[in-house]
């Protein structure tokens, strides 16, 4: 905090306000592949020993006490350090990675509860300290006992995969060795960065098992343990592909110094060459649009990682507070000069809060000196005030636009608009991605189990979308004509169209209080249907909506994380009807999105073979 929010006698958020931060660095392996008789972490990056690096970064993200595991000629890794101010814990026998934390358990014993510890690989010398900074800030926000950063390889061979169940929350790391063929098809791993609640930590380990097939002890297997107790355990996709280049060989060593000597004091490297179809580079290849930087606002912190994932960019550093009174700060923690910058935040409720949040962001970057600044606005609230259709009312959607352009935003990138007219309501460029592909390849993964599928449209404004649904997952059509009573009631008319024997599908921009799918449900099922299914981009889901969707009418619901399902308490928004709801994540859309925009190419690429949006 600055001290002019001090002054200010400011509180922030819940889980902001950093309490010391303690790192353990594992560096007491041999590295017998290095063909060397030193210790791996002292062999040079940057003409110093690489774990130098790795102790550099995680003091500038914050850490106040670092402790080193050594092991294999521990002397030359302590002179190594000399000077840095580190303490030292000595793992005897090399029994793993478990083990080793557990060397170090005598001094973290005494940290205060809650005190976060992270654990991390000594030879990774391309760790950024911004990584490790979102990794935190996950953690705290979520008030979690572990969080992992992961990453997303082309070739993940080797690497422990990161396993998640069909909503994207994490379930377990399977070692490369012990996966099945459909995990080895995983292409997110896990680098090897962890923190930890300490107290958790310790707890865990008493508990890790010796393996049996190599007899040691793994640190990976406290996430599973601390999951199994019913512990929060987050996972933050934010590790570039670059950063964690194994080096296991001479070859490899050489690579990564040339890597490491490029960035210079951690500044991320720019791209080399362009990708494939940029229109506008300087000479180098790099984007005339200057470096990109991806920051998140509170809302959207579990989908920004995703994002983060699928470009292999490193979440921004910055924070928002929040005063006493309820005035929002945003603070940048790097510098963002001449950068291109994007700032991920869906106004979802608390609707204001976000906008707000969301405002003040635009005004910070520009203050900073952004060369540009999108917004990334995966959920647009205020979108259904789209049109006076009564006399003395707001086109609020119309005032939303005006305050966001003047702020000093320079773009705008959305999904599913509640109506394609909103794009007209800004006096800048707009990008308006469908969330389509994500469903049909949701759909089509288990289309043989639905059977006969009929496509329903709950309203005609919907018709266009759920027809080209029906063609491309190869269902028919049906429509209901409704008419909306109040903003939470709606009355059903007239089904034009046959369901009877047909699983429906029911699609739509939006589910916010469910009165509108319930009862198109329920007319449906009267004429027959066997089935119905309710999936829509964004899962608003307020009011009566989760009792309603709870009943027996609606057999599954599918929603985007557009909009988070947990709460900033940590408890799970949809814990009502979490057994028949599945979340799909369109992070790899957004972030394709945004990278295409950075390098000036076309983003209608994106458009093809999708069912458009809602009129």
């Amino acid at each position: 905090m600055t001290h002019a929010t001090a002054q200010r006698g400011s509180t922030t958020s819940p889980g902001l306000e950093p309490a010391g931060l303690c790192a353990v660095i594992l560096a007491a392996g041999k590295g017998t592949r290095m063909k060397s008789d030193l210790p791996k972490v002292v062999h040079p990056v940057g003409g110093r020993p690489m774990v130098c690096a790795v102790v550099d970064a995680c003091r500038a993200a914050g850490a106040t006490r670092i402790i080193v595991v050594v092991g294999y000629q521990q002397e030359k890794v302590r002179e190594a350090l000399k000077g840095f101010g580190v303490e030292f814990a000595l793992q005897g026998e090399q029994l793993g990675t478990g083990h080793a934390v557990m060397s170090a358990a005598g001094l973290l014993k005494d940290l205060p509860a809650g005190t976060p510890v992270l654990v991390l690989a000594g030879d990774g010398p391309l760790i950024r300290p911004d990584t490790i900074r979102g990794m935190l800030d996950t953690h705290r926000r979520g008030g979690a006992s572990a969080t992992m950063a992961t990453s997303v390889l082309n070739d993940p061979t080797g690497y422990g995969r990161i396993i998640r169940d069909g909503s994207g929350r994490f379930r377990a790391i399977v070692e490369h060795k012990h996966c099945t063929p459909e995990q080895l098809n995983v292409r997110e791993v896990n680098p090897s960065y962890y923190c930890f609640e300490v107290a958790s930590l310790l707890s865990a380990l008493a508990r890790v098992k010796r393996n049996e097939g190599s007899g040691e002890y793994y640190i990976t297997d406290v996430p599973g343990l601390l999951l199994a107790e019913g512990r929060a355990v987050e996972v933050v996709g934010s590790v570039p592909a670059e950063d964690v280049l194994s080096i296991n060989t001479p070859e490899e060593l050489s690579k990564v110094d040339a890597i490491y000597r490029a960035r210079g004091s951690f500044a991320p490297k720019a791209r080399e060459t362009p990708r494939e179809g940029s229109a506008m580079t300087n000479g180098s290849g790099v984007s005339t649009n200057g470096e990109l930087k991806l920051f998140a606002g509170r809302s959207c912190r579990h989908l920004a990682g995703r994002v983060a994932a699928h470009m292999g960019v490193p979440l921004g550093s910055a924070k928002t507070s929040v005063f006493p009174d309820g005035e929002v700060l945003v603070k940048l923690d790097e510098d963002v000069r001449g950068r291109d910058c994007f700032v991920l935040l869906s106004t979802c409720e608390p609707v204001n809060d976000n906008l707000m949040e969301l405002l003040v962001y635009i005004d910070c970057l520009k203050r900073a000196s952004a060369a540009r600044v999108t917004c990334v606005i995966p959920y647009f609230g205020y979108a259904r005030q789209d049109r006076k259709d009564e006399g003395r009312v707001p086109i609020t959607a119309k005032l939303v636009a005006n305050l966001i352009t003047k702020a000093g935003a320079d773009r705008v990138l959305a999904v599913d608009l509640h109506a394609a007219q909103i794009q007209g309501f800004f006096d800048l460029p707009v990008d308006h991605l469908s969330a389509t592909p994500v469903f049909v390849e949701h759909f089509n993964a288990s289309r043989p189990s639905l059977g006969n599928l009929c496509l329903v449209s709950p309203d005609v404004g919907n018709v266009k979308v759920a027809e080209t649904m029906a063609n491309l997952l190869g269902g028919d059509l049906a429509i209901i004509n409704k008419r909306r009573l109040s903003g939470s009631a709606v009355t059903t008319g007239n089904l034009i169209g046959t369901v009877e024997g047909k699983t429906v599908l029911m699609f739509d921009d939006m589910i916010s209080t469910a009165g509108t799918v319930v009862e198109a449900a329920r007319l449906v099922l009267d004429k027959g249907a066997t089935q119905v299914i309710a999936a829509a981009t964004h899962g608003v889901l307020v009011g009566p909506a989760l009792e309603r969707l709870a009943g027996d009418l609606i057999t599954k619901v599918v929603v985007t994380n557009t909009i988070p399902s947990g709460r900033e308490d940590g408890a799970d928004r949809l814990a009502p009807i979490r057994g028949k709801t599945v979340e799909l994540c369109v992070g790899a859309l957004i972030g394709e999105a945004i990278l295409r925009i950075h390098d000036n190419r076309s983003v209608s690429e994106l458009f093809k073979k999708t069912a458009g949006v809602k009129r």
